[in-house]
């Protein structure tokens, strides 16, 4: 019986199961998790009015690193299926402040409407390698913690 085992081709057929096992184990694990990115977003929040340009910043802050970091585990679904959803709360925090108080809330709101409006073209553009564009949106977001953060050390010290 064991001389049967042993045989090249019951060895082959044995790894040939287990890779087909292991790939296919693999790619269902990977469809349920990109099922649940839609359970992971959080659901928009209206902010309340302020003159409070740090506040402001220090929240779209927040929303920014929670989708980079959502984006950098999820990739290209996550942007596909949740970025409108960041924009929209992007956008609030935006139309929260505002702007009438000081020059600096006019800046500050500028600084947001740019960055809701790149991620709006990132959303638009045609995708014809979907890597290239998880990565160029994660540059972009990259770029504007640094920068946001900053601003905040910059509001702070004001």
């Amino acid at each position: 019986m064991s001389q049967n085992l042993l045989r090249p081709e019951v060895l082959i057929t044995i790894v040939v199961a287990c890779l087909i096992t292991f790939f296919v184990t693999r790619w269902g694990m990977k469809r349920k998790k990109h099922a649940t990115i839609a359970e992971k977003s959080e659901p928009i929040k209206a902010p309340e009015p302020t003159t409070d340009v740090l506040t402001v910043f220090e929240q779209s802050l927040a929303i920014l690193q929670s989708y980079k970091q959502h984006l950098n585990q999820y990739g290209y679904p996550y942007f596909k299926e949740t970025t409108p959803f960041v924009l929209q709360q992007l956008q609030a925090e935006a139309d929260s402040l505002v702007t009438e108080q000081a020059r600096e809330n006019q800046k500050a709101q500028t600084l947001l409407l740019d960055n809701i409006a790149q991620l709006q073209r990132f959303m638009e553009q045609e995708v014809t390698d979907s890597k290239k564009l998880e990565l160029e949106v994660s540059n972009h977001v990259n770029k504007i913690i640094i920068t946001w953060r900053k601003l905040i050390k910059e509001f702070s010290n004001q």
